[in-house]
């Protein structure tokens, strides 16, 4: 599989690092109410997420990551944070 993400998927991998330090589990509706997206868009993305193996969903609809997709949310966790951190500096 490609290791290119469009932005979209980016935000959901990092949306689930984000709530897995939050939630005891999360699920297809944690994302979706943090996205404020409706839950059929979600379960498209989660769906694509899957067949990219970069997350696992339990048959419960637990949601958690695969190595590959922990490894792609920190990245882009970082990313994001460097980049808030120097606009916050610039002002």
């Amino acid at each position: 599989m490609s290791n290119v993400l469009n932005e979209s998927a980016e935000n959901y991998l990092e949306t689930i690092l984000i709530l897995s330090q939050k939630l005891p589990v999360v699920r297809s509706v944690d994302i979706a109410n943090e996205l404020g997206f409706k839950k059929s868009s979600v379960s498209v993305a989660m769906k694509n997420l899957r067949n990219r193996d970069l997350i696992v969903m339990s048959d419960n609809g637990h949601i958690s990551l695969t190595p590959e997709g922990q490894a792609m949310a920190e990245t882009v966790y970082e990313r994001h944070a460097l980049l808030s951190g120097w606009l916050i500096e610039l002002g």
